[in-house]
C-alpha cells in the first residue's frame, strides 16, 4: 500500500465528512454574526492555552500572512467581544469566546455523528488505526518539531462516538504534515514569502508580480514584499525573467520538488507504525466510507 494513496483517500474522506457537518456552522456562525474564519481563529486562540494568544503564535503555523494581518483578526475579535486584550499584541478568550468557540465545536462533533454512514465496528476501525497514526507521530522525534500538531491534539474528544475522532485524527495528521513541511524548508535561508512565491510559479499559477499580489493579496503582505520575493528568488536562480514575466528554471524546479520529497519523506516516516494488512485495512475502509458518503447525499 503507498502511504501517498493511504494519505489522499484520508482528505477525499475529511472533504466528504465536512460537507455534511460545515452547513451546521455556519448556521451557528450566522447565529452569532461570526464568520467561520473567525471561529477558526478563536479555536486556535483555544489551542494556544496556557499562553496568551500572540500573532507570532500564528504565524509559526502560517508563516506566509503578516504579523499585521493576524492583529487585525484579532482586533476584530476583540471587536466582537470574544477576545480580551493583556497587552498590545496578546490576547485570551473571554468568558462569551470560550463559550461560542465550545459551542460551534459541540455542534459540528454532533453533524459528524448524525453523518456517519458506517456499522460501528467499521467507524472504530477508522478511528483505532488513524489514531494510532496521530499517536506515533506524536512520538516521533524531530525532525519536525511537533508544535502544530500537538495544537491539534488537544482538541482530540474520546473514540466513542468514533466519527468526530476520526476528524480530528485527520486534523492532526495535516497539521503534523504542517510540521514537516516547515522542516522542510526553514533551514533554506528562503523567507516565507519567497517560497510560497516560488511554490505558486512551480504550480504554472502565477506569471508575474501582478498576478502574485492578487492571488496572495489576503496575506496582508504590501506589494513591495513581493517584490523582494522576486527578486530574492532571482538571486538564486530559481526564477529568471522580470516581474512582467518570469518563469522558473530548473534550478528552481529541482529546488521545490526536493522540498516536497523532504516533507513527504518526513510525513510518512512514523506511518512505519502501521503493517501492510493493517495499511490495506484503514484504506478499504475509508473508500467505503467516502461512497457511504456519496449515496447519503444524494
Amino acid at each position: 500500500m503507498d502511504n501517498r494513496d493511504l494519505w489522499q483517500v484520508m482528505n477525499e474522506a475529511w472533504s466528504a465528512l465536512t460537507v455534511r457537518f460545515e452547513p451546521e456552522v455556519e448556521r451557528g456562525c450566522k447565529e452569532f454574526n461570526l464568520e467561520p474564519r473567525q471561529w477558526m481563529l478563536l479555536l486556535a486562540v483555544l489551542t494556544f492555552e496556557p499562553e496568551d494568544a500572540t500573532p507570532g503564535h500564528f504565524m509559526v503555523r502560517g508563516p506566509y500572512t503578516s504579523s499585521d494581518e493576524y492583529l487585525n483578526r484579532l482586533y476584530e475579535a476583540v471587536k466582537l467581544g470574544y477576545l480580551d486584550i493583556v497587552d498590545a499584541s496578546k490576547f485570551r478568550l473571554t468568558d462569551s469566546g470560550r463559550n461560542l468557540t465550545l459551542e460551534l465545536m459541540r455542534l459540528a462533533r454532533t453533524a459528524m455523528v448524525q453523518a456517519d454512514p458506517l456499522k460501528s465496528p467499521e467507524s472504530n476501525d477508522i478511528a483505532y488505526l488513524s489514531g494510532k497514526l496521530v499517536q506515533k507521530c506524536l512520538e516521533t522525534k524531530p525532525p519536525p518539531t511537533n508544535w502544530s500538531i500537538k495544537l491539534s491534539f488537544k482538541l482530540m474528544p474520546e473514540s466513542d462516538p468514533p466519527m468526530p475522532y476520526i476528524e480530528q485524527a485527520f486534523s492532526c495528521l495535516a497539521a503534523y504534515r504542517d510540521d514537516c513541511h516547515l522542516a522542510a524548508w526553514l533551514n533554506s535561508g528562503l523567507s516565507a514569502t519567497s517560497l510560497e512565491a516560488l511554490t505558486l510559479f512551480w504550480r504554472g499559477e502565477v506569471a508575474t508580480l501582478d498576478q502574485l499580489c492578487d492571488r496572495l493579496a489576503s496575506r496582508g503582505h504590501s506589494m513591495h514584499v513581493y517584490q523582494d520575493a522576486l527578486a530574492e528568488l532571482i538571486h538564486h536562480g530559481y526564477l529568471a525573467g522580470s516581474e512582467d514575466s518570469a518563469w522558473l528554471t530548473g534550478s528552481g524546479r529541482v529546488y521545490r520538488n526536493h522540498i516536497e520529497v523532504d516533507t513527504d519523506r518526513y510525513f510518512y516516516a512514523p506511518w512505519t507504525c502501521l503493517d501492510e494488512a493493517q495499511k490495506q485495512n484503514l484504506y478499504q475502509l475509508l473508500v467505503k466510507l467516502v461512497e457511504a458518503f456519496k449515496v447519503s447525499g444524494d
